[in-house]
C-alpha cells in the first residue's frame, strides 16, 4: 500500500486528514474484511480473491478514524452533490444531479468524501484532534462529515470495495437502531447515505445485494431500490 499510495516518503499519507503521519498513528485498513476471504469469489467474482491483501482493498486511516469506520459510524461516499438546490422542488435539478453521478462513474481518478451515519456514540464527539496539536479546523470525528478525501496521487481503492464498506455500515446501523438511535433517525441517515451511492456502477452479485436489502428490514423499499442499482446479474 505504501508503494502505491505514498511512495518515496518515510511517513504515511492519510487521505481523510490530508496530512503526513508517522506509522504508529495510521492503520492500513481493509475495506472488505480479510476474515471473510472465502466470500470474495461469490460476491465479486473469481478475480477478486487476489485483491484481498492488495492496495485495491485498502486505505490508510488514522487509528481513531479507522475504529469509527470499522464500527459503521462513518463511511466513504462519492464526492458528488446530492442535495437539491431547492428542497421544496427537488425535481428542478434532479437530472443535473443524476448527470453528476454518471460523470463521477466515468472519472479516473474518482474523488470521495466522508459521511457520518451515526454521530451519537461518545467517541464521535470527543476531541480526538485537539487544535493545539493538530491545527485542524475540526476536533471531533463527527465534524469530519462532508470532508473531502485528499489522496497523495492518482491511486485509489476499487470503488466496489468502498461500496461494500458502505453496505456493511448501513447494516450495522440498522441492527443497533433499537438501542442507540431512534428508527426514524436511522432511516433518515441511511436514506441520505444511500443517495450518495445512487450511482451507476455494477459492484456486486445480485443475490448478495438482495440479502442486504432483506436484512435492513423496516420500511426499506426506497433504500432497496437504490442498492439494487449496483447488482451484477
Amino acid at each position: 500500500m505504501k508503494q502505491v499510495y505514498c511512495p518515496d516518503h518515510n511517513a504515511i499519507w492519510e487521505p481523510v486528514l490530508g496530512v503526513w503521519l508517522v506509522g504508529e498513528l495510521v492503520v492500513a485498513a481493509n475495506l472488505f474484511p480479510w476474515q471473510s476471504a472465502d466470500m470474495m469469489k461469490p460476491i465479486f467474482g473469481a478475480e477478486a480473491r487476489d485483491e484481498l491483501f492488495s492496495p485495491a482493498n485498502g486505505i490508510f486511516l488514522h487509528h481513531a478514524i479507522e475504529r469509527a469506520f470499522d464500527r459503521g459510524f462513518l463511511v466513504i461516499v462519492p464526492d458528488i452533490e446530492i442535495e437539491p438546490r431547492n428542497p421544496l422542488a427537488p425535481w428542478e435539478d434532479q437530472e443535473e444531479r443524476r448527470n453528476a453521478e454518471r460523470e463521477w462513474e466515468r472519472k479516473h481518478p474518482r474523488e470521495y468524501r466522508i459521511k457520518v451515519l451515526d454521530a451519537t456514540p461518545c467517541c464521535m464527539g470527543e476531541p480526538v484532534f485537539p487544535k493545539e496539536v493538530f491545527k485542524f479546523e475540526f476536533e471531533t470525528l463527527a465534524e469530519l462529515d462532508g470532508r473531502r478525501l485528499k489522496f497523495h496521487n492518482d491511486a485509489r481503492p476499487r470503488a466496489r470495495y468502498i461500496w461494500w464498506s458502505f453496505l456493511s455500515a448501513v447494516t450495522q446501523l440498522t441492527w443497533k437502531g433499537s438501542v442507540a438511535v431512534p428508527d426514524s433517525l436511522i432511516q433518515k441517515e441511511v436514506l441520505k447515505g444511500t443517495r450518495h451511492w445512487g450511482t451507476f456502477g455494477k459492484y456486486h452479485n445480485e443475490g448478495m445485494l438482495k440479502g442486504f436489502t432483506q436484512e435492513l428490514g423496516h420500511d426499506a423499499s426506497s433504500i432497496a431500490s437504490s442498492i439494487m442499482e449496483h447488482a451484477i446479474e
